[in-house]
């Protein structure tokens, strides 16, 4: 299973295994969500994704 999911439509990482419901991952569309290879954090912040203060935090 991945552990960070980006929203392209609002530029957030999400963590998966650390999901709130205010995150509203369920409700990214099939088109908006992007993986990450590495599936880290640094990955996701150098491809200009914002991490979400719900589920990671500052």
């Amino acid at each position: 299973m991945p552990g960070f999911l980006g929203d392209k439509h609002t530029n957030l990482v999400h963590h998966l295994a650390n999901m709130k419901k205010d995150c509203k991952i369920s409700g990214v569309k099939l088109n908006d969500k992007q993986y990450f290879d590495p599936d880290t954090l640094e990955n996701a912040k150098s491809k200009n994704f914002s991490p979400c203060i719900l589920c990671i935090g500052n």
